[in-house]
């Protein structure tokens, strides 16, 4: 083989390395965007948790307080 011959072998050599870097490095990126969307919703769904025990905690005394309010006017009268 010629050295011409040799540097259209190397070059196509030195394409495809690169060719799959970016695949790799595309590859990277999408899994960085996932894991951050990712990261994002489990941040949404704690405070959605919070809220909801929150909530859940203060329905809670609510009834209580009904029912001990029912209980003590039943005693009235």
């Amino acid at each position: 083989m010629a050295a011409a011959d040799m540097r259209i072998v190397l070059f196509i050599l030195i394409a495809l390395a690169v060719f799959a870097l970016g695949r790799r490095y595309q590859a990277m990126i999408i899994m960085r965007q996932v894991w951050k969307q990712s990261a994002k919703q489990v941040t949404a769904r704690k405070v959605v948790a919070h809220n909801a025990a929150r909530s859940m905690i203060g329905i809670t005394v609510v009834s209580l307080f009904v029912i001990w309010l029912v209980l003590n006017l039943n005693r009235v009268m």
